[in-house]
């Protein structure tokens, strides 16, 4: 890797498991918001113990995958549609947990599973991209054994915006807009169901401003696809934008 990033760049108390793994390689394989921190704030909700199959679902290049069997030795399968299964194996052997991950590129929405085959179903911000209808649910769950965890976190309102959607917000979000939902919204998609007990269903605190500094460090580090968005965050001031965190398990 080239141009290496300062190791404390994103050092946070709030996650000593993330301050573990080198900021370079967080930002040569970013696809999103600091994938790490979501992760390691989902799992707190989690009860994850050795040697459990844990699907990481929609999981990119596999940074969370390399996480999830570094931090709790569980078997994963890290399924993506887009990108290429070489980059996923890439990044395990980088971390010496090749014998823990299984790189997959699949449709999450056409899984090669059996039924009740894992013990966890896990998905770090993309869940907004092909979870939101009333079917999905009753889908994924077919692959999760009854008792098992399900678990997500994405991007999504703070509050209610019925009654509009704030202009930045709008330009920031673009085409993107139709995937953001707010936690009522989620909790009700996966109660009305019956299919499985919420856990815990809250926000990340300080979501917005954890989002602005890691967007800012990508962006001052020379590795961001994008012009600087810092001004989103400082405006919005968490109001708005941030994380939603649900976790329930499999009736």
């Amino acid at each position: 890797m080239n141009n290496r990033i300062k190791p404390d760049v994103l050092h946070s108390e709030q996650f000593p498991r993330s301050n573990e793994y080198d900021p370079t390689w967080i930002f040569d394989n970013e696809m999103g918001p600091h994938p790490l921190w979501l992760a390691e704030y989902l799992t707190l909700a989690f009860d994850l113990k050795p040697g459990m199959r844990v699907l990481d679902l929609a999981c990119g290049k596999g940074m969370t995958s390399v996480f999830l069997a570094r931090e709790f030795v569980v078997q994963v399968y890290a399924v993506d549609l887009w990108d290429d299964p070489e980059e996923k194996w890439k990044n395990a052997k980088a971390f010496g947990v090749e014998h823990l991950i299984c790189p997959i590129q699949a449709d999450a929405k056409n899984l090669p599973f059996a039924q009740g085959f894992f013990d966890a179903i896990i998905c770090i911000n993309s869940f907004m991209y092909f979870g939101l209808d009333d079917a999905y649910l009753e889908n994924i769950l077919k692959f999760l054994r009854p008792g098992g965890q399900l678990g997500m976190i994405v991007t999504g309102f703070m509050k209610d915006v019925t009654n509009g959607v704030p202009e930045y917000l709008q330009r920031f979000l673009g085409d993107e807009l139709w995937t953001w939902q707010t936690l009522p919204w989620y909790r009700n998609l996966w109660e009305k169901t019956g299919l499985v007990s919420i856990n815990a269903a809250d926000t990340l605190p300080n979501g917005c401003e954890l989002w602005l500094r890691y967007d800012k460090a990508l962006f001052e580090s020379g590795k961001s696809r994008w012009s600087d968005e810092s001004h989103y965050f400082l405006t919005d001031k968490g109001e708005y934008m941030g994380f939603i965190r649900l976790v329930a398990t499999k009736k």
